[in-house]
């Protein structure tokens, strides 16, 4: 079983990331891919064309930003069993620090028409279907990479109102595949300082408090 641990990480890779890295417990046999380019779509599509031609049976999608606990591999590993992509829990950046999970994505011509439902309460005692999320932390088999590509000729190019992540996400939902996410494994997100679970629902409930 090989994995390509795939990496997108522009001009800049977080110490944080770099110690969850090396700290981390790797899972059969694996291979590091990091490709630096400005536009992060052009960078997760050359990352898909080595995991197709190393043969891997898997990719770990993991953000140069990101921080985690040393099992994250082992326990997606187990999640993944029996399923196609799973991803882990992380949050945004920048206030209310929402998570990175998508309830519904519904795509139109133009980016006006394009309408999603963000997550911010959900199912905490095991794995649940989501329609999409970012690439903190995301494990998928190759063969839903392979598929996108012969099916739409692409793979992370971006639909009119969305991200590369969540374009990747409906092309592969179209394809039949199904996205979980696991929500006790929560990963860290760094910016100024490192944004969790915690910052997010202290946000909120600072915010419901002041009644804005």
């Amino acid at each position: 079983m090989k994995t390509i641990i795939a990496i997108p990480c522009m001009e800049m890779v977080h110490t944080e990331f770099v110690r969850s890295l090396v700290g981390m417990r790797y899972v059969g046999e694996i291979q590091f891919s990091f490709t630096e380019c400005s536009l992060i779509y052009q960078a997760r599509t050359a990352l898909c064309k080595v995991a197709m031609e190393a043969g891997a049976d898997f990719v770990l999608w993991l953000d140069s930003d990101v921080v985690f606990q040393p099992d994250l591999m082992e326990r997606l590993m187990e999640d993944i069993q029996g399923k196609d992509m799973v991803t882990a829990v992380y949050h945004a950046r920048k206030p209310p620090f929402k998570p990175i999970i998508w309830k519904t994505i519904r795509t139109g011509i133009l980016p006006a028409n394009t309408q999603v439902e963000q997550y911010e309460d959900y199912p905490e005692d095991g794995l649940f279907e989501i329609e999409g999320c970012g690439f903190g932390a995301v494990l998928m088999k190759t063969g839903v990479i392979k598929d996108v590509a012969e099916t739409f000729h692409q793979t992370f190019g971006p639909i009119p109102g969305l991200g590369e992540d969540l374009s990747f996400c409906v092309r592969a939902r179209n394809c039949g595949y199904k996205i979980w996410c696991d929500p006790k494994l929560q990963i860290g997100h760094k910016g100024s300082l490192i944004i969790n679970q915690d910052t997010f629902r202290a946000f909120r409930a600072r915010t419901e408090k002041s009644g804005n």
